[in-house]
């Protein structure tokens, strides 16, 4: 079957994002499309970064096109990464996918963070190519995050440099550290705190809304490592 054969209509498109989830049997699409990992390090003393992208469907091949984004959506720069293959047949299996940096200023004194995109395009067998069928094309999201070589303190314990305050009804993280800060579960006493979605970023705060009559003096939150696993429970004081 040639590439060409991929090259359908996409009458519809739905996008699934991993980026918030913390295993990767969880970061799948349909039809057993899945990536191994829900995030990518790219260390920057190494050439290259790598993912592996997953077919566990029987006969249902799809076309695989993946790119890098920019992490904030209103950046129009260029993000400084190619991925390798571009575009491919992705056959049941696994195939890797290797990100490499091409030029870009970004900051020596921090991490930097991206999109990695992967969308897998359905082949259309034969017995529809005559047919009016729905086809979806789906999309895995996955951060990107590029961590220079200067860094030379451990990110394991980053989590544990975080500081919180409250102003109003704003729960404040202060992470004076030079990595991204993934928040998985957060609470202030017993009241729990939703929507953590966003990321603590480095020697930068963060803001999450609190709950209704949420009191209390502690803290106790967890995060994602860089495999995407859950850390233990960390609890702080609140700092006036």
């Amino acid at each position: 079957m040639k590439i060409a054969r991929f090259l359908i209509p996409i009458i519809a498109s739905l996008v699934l994002s991993s980026s918030l989830l913390s295993s990767p049997a969880l970061a799948d699409g349909k039809g057993g499309f899945s990536l191994g990992s829900t995030r990518v390090i790219y260390n920057g003393e190494q050439k290259d970064a790598t993912i592996t992208v997953i077919n566990s469907a029987k006969n249902a091949p799809f076309l695989a096109q993946t790119w890098i984004d920019n992490y904030e959506e209103n950046k129009n720069s260029k993000p400084p990464f190619v991925v390798t293959p571009p575009l491919y047949r992705q056959d049941q299996g696994k195939n890797t996918l290797r990100i490499i940096r091409n030029g870009g200023d970004l900051p020596l004194d921090r991490e930097s963070v991206f999109w990695l995109n992967v969308k897998a395009i359905p082949a259309q067998s034969k017995e529809n190519q005559n047919k009016n069928t729905l086809s979806f094309a789906y999309v895995l999201k996955v951060k990107l995050f590029y961590r220079p070589e200067s860094l030379t303190s451990s990110s394991n314990n980053a989590y544990k440099e975080l500081s919180f305050s409250q102003v109003g009804n704003k729960l404040i993280a202060t992470n004076s550290t030079p990595y991204y800060i993934t928040i998985n579960k957060l609470s202030l006493g017993q009241s729990e705190v939703k929507n953590v979605t966003d990321m603590v970023p480095p020697f930068g705060k963060q803001s999450y809304a609190l709950p209704e009559k949420a009191s209390g003096k502690t803290v106790s939150f967890r995060v994602l490592n860089d495999m995407g696993g859950i850390m233990p429970e960390e609890r702080k004081s609140l700092v006036n």
